[in-house]
């Protein structure tokens, strides 16, 4: 196998968009690469959909018994990796999203030029269902962990995981995806941990749409579901702590707590104001996160509820 071999993934479980999804990366202007399309036991008929490209050379099929998707997506995501033929690089992309027509060329143009880099961030849109630009979002280089977080935790910028292929040899070395509720924040806590132990490069040239919608978890509202991604956010901003302790300096240093106060913001139509306190408790951020809490709660029941 070739050193700078891409595997594409697609953990397959939704219909609605799964052709577009293929068809932007079969429709890439470089071919060099091997699209796997894993259907996590979908109740939906996806086989109908892929078998329209099963005679592709580089499309390969494989449905599995067992949905794992719906009780872990990271463990899904691990499966789905650990079925691939150990290709040097992985992509992880999804059903429902779209790749710009040159992403794989310019991927392979930056690895050319960036022979030592690990993984690397395409700028990426937040559309709608229908389509409409929602967020762009750009990260600039040099791409660390430090300036990633900085961006993210003052939601300046979004992030997804469909944005990065990234080498397998440092994927393994981090110990693969971690594992949190609902997947939440997980991509984030991957990059960071992908960023501060190898060599991360942005590129600017292409884009990668990633879809919006009541299907995906950040979509998904009630009081269950949010609970779950606070608990993930505890352990997202808990693990973060430790980076900002090294070389991981962020402004202000309390930013990772004042971001997951915001988390608390967010999802207020889904949590009880028990939830809230208790996620505020949990936090053990003291009385400067509670003062934030109170002064952000006050601003927005003097404008409008929260």
């Amino acid at each position: 196998m070739k050193e700078d071999t891409l595997a594409i993934l697609i953990p397959a479980y939704k219909p609605d968009f799964l052709r577009e999804a293929i068809e932007s990366i079969l429709g890439q202007s470089n071919q060099h690469f091997i699209l796997y399309i894993f259907d996590d036991a979908s109740p939906h008929e996806l086989n109908e959909i892929v078998r329209d490209y099963l005679n592709t050379p580089n499309v390969i099929y494989h449905r599995f018994n067992e949905n794992l998707g719906q009780n872990s997506l990271t463990k899904q995501w691990q499966r789905c990796i650990e079925f691939t033929k150990s290709e040097p690089w992985i992509w992880l992309f999804s059903d429902d999203d779209l790749m710009g027509e040159h992403c794989v060329e310019f991927f392979y143009s930056a690895l050319k030029k960036y022979t030592d880099a690990d993984i690397f961030r395409f700028k990426s849109q937040k559309i709608s269902v229908s389509g409409e630009i929602l967020k762009e979002n750009e990260f600039h280089n040099p791409l660390t962990a430090q300036t990633f977080l900085q961006k993210k935790l003052s939601y300046d910028e979004e992030s997804y995981m469909v944005e990065s292929p990234f080498r397998r040899s440092l994927f393994y070395e981090i110990g693969g995806f971690p594992e949190l509720p609902l997947a939440w924040a997980a991509d984030d806590l991957f990059y960071v941990k992908m960023y501060n132990r190898g060599k991360a490069i942005a590129i600017s040239d292409e884009v990668v749409k990633w879809r919006y919608s009541n299907e995906n978890v950040s979509g998904k509202k009630s009081r269950e579901s949010a609970g779950k991604k606070m608990e993930a956010s505890l352990i997202f901003v808990n693990e973060i702590r430790k980076e900002s302790k090294g070389s991981c300096r962020l402004i202000p240093e309390n930013l990772p707590d004042l971001w997951y106060i915001r988390q608390i913001r967010s999802l207020t139509n889904q949590l009880s104001l028990f939830d809230e306190f208790r996620a505020l408790y949990n936090l053990r951020g003291g009385l400067e996160s509670w003062i934030h809490y109170l002064a952000m709660k006050w601003q927005r029941v003097r404008f409008r509820p929260w």
